[in-house]
């Protein structure tokens, strides 16, 4: 059985690839009930909940797990760190796939930081309305910066009980909730963006599957400040795949590419 890591739309589509060219039965792992209804596929044997380390080699040992296919968010660095090394463990071959970026453009109010606890730092320097495209996985971050206090956050995040049970508990008001699934087209976010009268956007460069094109052009358009979360440094050595094509170059050459590599 072939286990893909699989929390975005990409990595859906991924382990469908994989279950149809290799014939070989497929674990899909989600963290969230509704990521296990949208991973449901002919096939395919959806594991939901959260795993450590110890619970991925559980996982690897009771599947007969023979290869591991890290198709996670491309900010879920603690996910790869963590899935790679169980594999390591196992003694299986271990494959990260990575969406390509969207190559930024020239633009004089576009800023870079390396993580969520500086995006806040600078986004309430430059302005007093700042809209959160991040998530709620860090939402913890912004809504206890001191930068972001005393200003207007909109944050846009799943419309799902668990995300809005969390952000209540965060103390974040539902009136600058925004509680849609994306990603969103240039119309919907140029909407969005004026309509909040946001003078900041925050992103992460998720690639086109995650709407990042789309948020800078509309943001640009606006005259918006830009803050680009960058991403974490690939993991050195790790065998990396950036589309479903190059799996099945790797599948196709699978004793090289995937036993000799892992």
């Amino acid at each position: 059985m072939i286990w893909v890591i699989a929390g975005t739309l990409d990595g859906r589509r991924l382990a469908v690839t994989v279950r149809e060219h290799t014939k070989t039965p497929v674990l899909v792992s989600v963290v969230s009930r509704y990521g296990a209804e949208l991973a449901a596929h002919e096939g395919i044997e959806v594991h939901t909940g959260r795993l450590d380390e110890e619970a991925m080699k559980a996982l690897i040992r009771e599947k007969n797990i023979t290869l591991l296919v890290d198709a996670s968010h491309p900010y879920a660095a603690i996910v790869t760190a963590t899935a790679r090394s169980a594999a390591a463990a196992e003694g299986i071959p271990f494959v990260r796939f990575e969406r390509a970026e969207v190559p930024l453009p020239a633009y004089d109010k576009l800023h870079h930081v390396s993580n969520e606890d500086e995006a806040a730092a600078l986004a309430g320097k430059l302005g007093d309305i700042i809209y959160l495209t991040t998530g709620s996985k860090t939402m913890h971050i912004f809504a206890k910066a001191d930068a972001l206090k005393n200003k207007t956050v909109w944050t846009r995040v799943l419309p799902t009980a668990e995300v809005l049970t969390m952000m209540e508990e965060l103390g974040v008001s539902p009136k600058h909730i925004i509680a849609m699934q994306g990603p969103f087209s240039y119309d919907m976010n140029r909407i969005m963006f004026s309509d909040t009268k946001a003078e900041v956007v925050v992103m992460k460069n998720s690639g086109l599957v995650g709407g990042s094109d789309t948020k800078l052009k509309a943001a640009m358009d606006l005259g918006l400040h830009i803050i680009v979360i960058d991403r974490p440094q690939p993991a050195k050595g790790a065998t990396t795949i950036t589309s479903a094509d190059e799996f099945i170059d790797l599948w196709e050459d699978r004793v090289n590419g995937l036993c000799k590599k892992s």
